[in-house]
């Protein structure tokens, strides 16, 4: 049955996060220090929003581009704390931002643009554009994982469209700061490029504040939403803001492709912008700060973790990240390859975001597995 199956697929690979997952599946009761959400449940006044709005019958299609409640309550947010300029109309809500990094590709490239992506990266980034027909060119940021104009300059040529910028980063949790924002911004201006911004870490951040791009460049298309910030992974809201007419351009696309996004997530969305508690990211660092002290043992210059709730680690030498993963899987603790992430096949992304009663056990026998293998590794 693939002659059926579409040749813009052919290049689609998730074999090996699919790989890490059935690794998890054969051991019982696995530590978990792969997954990328947090570990909280929905606050209750989220949760009592998304039942009133089911009690109260708003269980109908919304306006494609969202309510407009929500839109305003976004666009205010967006000014008042991230200093972008917003209004409803340059916002469109969607069922999560990996649906909004499909359709903002989908308004902005055509096949042969390229796109700037910085490696390490979030799959959809690379997978989606390829799927396009657009070119993915990644921008090795490796070691320290700091997204520079001086690392970004090089790869622009006439085709480049767009540049990626997610800060805080997953995978590597790097925060990127105000002043190479800016300076990135002049680039993108200098080139009239268009900027996209994942900003889902923006609470997330431990050791400097976050700075959003588009409060210096226009030309910049905002991505966020709620699944992590507020603990709504399931109820599927993210959205857009950016320059009217590109936001027009994805609205058209939303009207043939999801038309709408969940009511009840929607009214859940806006109770959660209106009713906030902001220490998530607090307690974040904590966690943060006790999972580097664990790690900085057997990992002494760690890169990243200034924010999100990733570390993307170096194995040492040039072990395979997929026969660690497999070995480390083995002593009951999931992780992902970090070739799953980037051109780099010698680092794993570990997760501190998962159940804080066993995370101190998953990340000893993480170093204790690879002090084992540099053991090993000297011994041959």
């Amino acid at each position: 049955m693939t002659r059926f199956i579409a040749k813009r697929l052919a290049d689609f690979d998730s074999s090996k996060i699919r790989a890490a997952f059935e690794f998890a599946e054969n051991i019982p009761n696995p530590i978990d220090l792969s997954i990328g959400f947090p570990e909280d449940n929905t606050p209750d006044h989220i949760k009592l929003a998304g039942i009133e709005a089911i009690r109260n019958n708003h269980t109908r299609y919304t306006s494609t581009n969202g309510m407009a409640a929500l839109r305003k309550a976004i666009a205010k947010k967006l000014e008042s704390e991230n200093k972008v300029p917003s209004g409803p109309d340059h916002v469109t809500i969607m069922p999560g931002i990996t649906t909004g990094i499909l359709l903002s590709y989908l308004a902005i490239l055509d096949p042969g643009d390229e796109v700037l992506i910085p490696d390490p990266y979030f799959p959809p980034y690379k997978e989606l554009a390829v799927m396009l027909g657009a070119k993915a060119v990644l921008v090795d940021t490796a070691p320290s994982f700091q997204l520079t104009p001086d690392l970004i300059r090089p790869h622009i040529t006439s085709r480049t469209k767009a540049i990626v910028v997610n800060t805080p980063n997953n995978p590597s949790g790097a925060v990127y700061p105000e002043h190479e924002l800016r300076k990135i911004a002049e680039l993108a201006k200098e080139h009239d490029l268009i900027v996209i911004s994942d900003e889902v870490y923006e609470y997330f951040c431990y050791d400097d504040r976050h700075f959003s791009i588009g409060s210096v460049y226009p030309n910049t298309l905002t991505l966020n939403g709620f699944s992590k910030s507020f603990a709504m992974t399931g109820w599927r809201i993210g959205y857009i803001s950016g320059p009217p007419a590109i936001v027009e351009a994805i609205n058209e696309l939303l009207q043939y492709t999801v038309f709408s996004s969940s009511s009840v997530g929607q009214h859940a969305a806006l109770a959660a912008l209106r009713h906030r508690s902001l220490d998530i990211g607090t307690r974040y660092r904590t966690k943060r700060d006790q999972s580097r002290s664990i790690l900085e043992k057997t990992f002494p210059n760690i890169q990243g973790g200034q924010g999100a709730f990733f570390f993307f680690l170096k194995l040492p030498g040039q072990s395979p990240d997929m026969k660690f993963v497999n070995q480390l899987s083995h002593r009951g603790v999931i992780v992902l390859p970090g070739s799953a992430f980037s051109n780099h096949q010698n680092y794993i992304r570990i997760s501190y975001a998962g159940e804080s009663a066993r995370l101190e056990k998953g990340l000893e026998l993480l170093c204790e597995s690879v002090n084992i293998m540099q053991r090993h590794s000297s011994i041959d």
